[in-house]
């Protein structure tokens, strides 16, 4: 459908849905938009168009999204001022911005983004959101550069990305911290001079108190931007009061932010493991060539046949492959055992080789693992679905649209299904 809208009119319309300018001109979180100009609103999302002049637009909504025309512009003055005060600070710099879960954090962090860019300065984007990532797959850390201003985080491109390999920071911690610095140092090498990192909506209990807080010492902000909606983030910015070198900064939660079900998060995240699989195909990586990360699989020595019989005798278990090393023993059970026999076993084994690991799987336990593929010089090249594991052959098939040549393959521990289903959630160092 076709909407005039009159000078400084002001719309929010929620996705699924399309917004192409016909005539006048548009902006939303600071990004213009000109005629034959179009964005797209993500599903469960919602954006605010304000029309800049007399403008006809063309709107297409999809099934459960909507549109409203607002009285008046929905940008805090708050939101404003603080950008003001940010983009006047010396160059290079780094803005942490924390917050509740839909608190607005990704709507700010676009509008700083937009601003800067407009401003004329180099910006970067660190999404450390992991199970709701704008910028690269689910799991990961992205990073991204402007190239233009942007009605949305999700449409910058991906410079580069560290996979953490779940959708939650919970037990991954020192993960976050280092892919966090990582993305940072990379950004500051390619002559970043406003660099924006969004984070994660977990701001409670001392997981998270050690999160935020590492974060903050760690990539040495200028500014740290706290959205509230009344003082839920104090807690992680009292310990910086006395400090001089951080600015602090307190903005209020927009009216118009929507809040999104956990099922909603899901689907949102499932269409954008599609995405980053798309036109996937099977590749097979030698275990012997390429490097595993965060798995004792591949970090040891196979055991020779003649040691797993004796583990066999005296476990009344049958092994398909084990692998030693210095501080664990791995061992692949052909078919599942229950865990009071698993429990019996290990028991067993660690009395017999003296080893205080033991890693005890069933055969087929690598079936839907996601994985991060990296070059041979650490560049992250995109996510995989483990298929399976030959360890005679001791090969690696994986679904991946990767195409170049592979150094390391970082384990999750998340499973998907080959449409991009979450099937299960494992603890770190499970396998």
């Amino acid at each position: 459908m076709k909407v005039e809208l009159a000078k400084s009119r002001v719309i929010k319309v929620e996705g699924p849905a399309f917004i192409q300018v016909i005539e006048g001109s548009l902006t939303v979180l600071g990004k213009r938009m000109l005629p034959r100009e179009s964005t797209v609103v993500p599903k469960s999302k919602v954006m605010v168009f304000e029309a800049l002049e007399d403008s006809i637009i063309e709107v297409r909504i999809g099934e459960g999204g909507g549109l409203e025309e607002l009285e008046d512009i929905t940008i805090p003055p708050e939101w404003k001022n603080a950008v003001d005060r940010i983009l006047n600070m010396e160059k290079p710099m780094t803005i942490i911005v924390l917050g509740d879960v839909d608190s607005g954090k990704s709507t700010f962090c676009t509008f700083l983004a937009n601003q800067s860019y407009i401003r004329g300065f180099k910006t970067a984007i660190i999404d450390n959101d992991l199970g709701q990532s704008d910028i690269g797959p689910p799991t990961t850390i992205g990073l991204g550069f402007l190239e233009k201003p942007v009605a949305s985080l999700s449409v910058v491109p991906l410079f580069n990305a560290f996979f953490v390999g779940s959708t939650s920071p919970k037990g991954l911690i020192d993960r976050v911290i280092v892919g966090a610095r990582t993305l940072l140092d990379a950004a500051l090498k390619e002559g970043a001079e406003v660099i924006v990192v969004n984070t994660s909506g977990w701001i409670s209990g001392r997981g998270a108190r050690t999160l935020k807080l590492s974060l903050m010492l760690l990539l040495n902000p200028k500014a740290v931007v706290a959205i509230q909606r009344g003082s839920e983030l104090e807690h992680l910015l009292k310990p910086f009061q006395g400090l001089t070198n951080l600015e602090i900064i307190r903005i209020p939660t927009p009216r118009v932010i929507r809040s999104r079900s956990k099922e909603e998060r899901r689907l949102i995240r499932e269409a954008s493991y599609n995405k980053y699989l798309s036109g996937a195909k099977t590749r097979v990586f030698s275990m012997d060539r390429v490097g595993l990360m965060f798995s004792f699989m591949g970090s040891g020595f196979p055991l020779p046949r003649e040691e797993l019989k004796n583990l066999e005798s005296l476990t009344g278990l049958q092994f398909l492959y084990g692998e030693h090393c210095s501080d664990a023993l791995l061992l692949i059970s052909k078919g599942d055992i229950s865990n009071e026999l698993k429990e019996q076993a290990k028991e067993l084994i660690k009395q017999e080789t003296g080893k205080e690991e033991i890693i005890l799987l069933p055969q087929g336990f690598e079936k839907g693992l996601l994985a991060g593929l990296f070059s041979s010089e650490g560049l992250f090249l995109g996510i995989g679905i483990i298929k399976e594991v030959n360890f005679s052959k001791r090969s690696i098939e994986t679904l991946t649209p990767v195409n170049e040549e592979v150094g390391l393959i970082v384990l999750g521990n998340v499973k998907i299904s080959d449409t991009g289903r979450e099937i299960k959630k494992l603890d770190p160092w499970s396998f």
